[in-house]
């Protein structure tokens, strides 16, 4: 394994395809620190770890373009191309490398004897700690201090992913099979399922779609989702749609006609009754609130 890490400048793009990198870095650790405009585009079969610093960061994949917001980590999937642009007040860091580097530097680490071996797509929230923990290990790479002790280096890697696929393991045990190696495939499949909610929430997506996905037929997805997540997936997909909203809210300067358009709603009216009935409050209110907290911030 070989750490290649890179500062993305303003406006610059990285293309990680296959044909567009010299032969000794196709497996390689890519760690990165992209700074305003800066653009990575990623091939299916190698995952990346995300994490927005701040303003967000704008993700395409699977057919759609999704925002995840400051205080949040995305974990791509394996099987799907996908592509990051960072907005023109913001900041992203992010490790990339191919499913079976990431295994190896999984297997390192004493946490991921306590999850499984696959990398499990998600869009989830972070806290500080695990956030900070990230920035640091980015902060060695840029400082070439990482080949010190080649060995900690990836285990602290290793480490970083499996507390961030920690949260699902009670997930996991939730799905029916005889063995572990059943339940890591239906868990698989589902998670695919809620990935493509958490990142297609603007579009209009049938169960019919989401059962070809996973290979379930509709009713066995219904109640499999459910069983495992507590939710049914359009009850997800609305909670989704509601979270999204907030974020664009709180972190850009979109006004409220953009935001209802830009997560999947019909009309305003739609949104406002679903918006108050999740979040508590009007969206105007919520972005007052937002702002009255910023400033107190500053």
């Amino acid at each position: 394994m070989q750490l290649e890490p890179l500062r993305l400048t303003l406006g610059r793009t990285l293309n990680l395809a296959p044909n567009q990198l010299p032969t000794e870095q196709e497996d390689a650790v890519h760690v990165l620190l992209c700074e305003r405009l800066a653009r990575v585009v990623v091939p299916m079969g190698m995952i990346g770890l995300w994490c927005p610093l701040t303003n967000g960061m704008w993700v395409e994949t699977m057919g759609s373009r999704s925002f995840v917001g400051r205080g949040e980590l995305y974990v791509s999937d394996v099987d799907f191309a996908h592509e990051v642009t960072v907005p023109s007040r913001g900041a992203v860091i992010a490790v990339l490398a191919r499913a079976t580097t990431w295994q190896k530097m999984m297997a390192l680490s004493p946490a991921s004897r306590r999850i499984l071996p696959p990398v499990f797509p998600a869009v989830q929230s972070a806290g500080c700690p695990l956030r900070l923990a990230f920035l640091r290990l980015v902060r060695c790479a840029m400082l070439e201090t990482a080949n010190v002790d080649e060995m900690h280096s990836w285990r602290d890697w290793g480490e970083l992913m499996a507390r961030v696929q920690s949260p699902m393991v009670a997930l996991f045990h939730r799905c029916p099979g005889s063995s572990v190696t059943r339940r890591s495939q239906i868990f698989m499949r589902l998670q695919r399922v809620r990935h493509l909610l958490q990142v297609g929430f603007a579009r209009d997506i049938h169960v019919s779609a989401l059962a070809a996905l996973s290979n379930y037929s509709r009713g066995r997805l219904i109640r499999l989702f459910t069983q495992v997540f507590g939710e049914s997936p359009y009850s997800f997909l609305l909670q989704t749609r509601i979270e999204n909203a907030s974020q664009l809210i709180r972190q850009t300067d979109m006004n409220l006609s953009e935001v209802w358009r830009m997560v999947g709603f019909e009309n305003r009216a739609s949104f406002a009754r679903s918006f108050k009935k999740r979040a508590g409050e009007t969206a105007s209110a919520f972005r007052a609130a937002s702002r009255e907290v910023e400033c107190i911030k500053d």
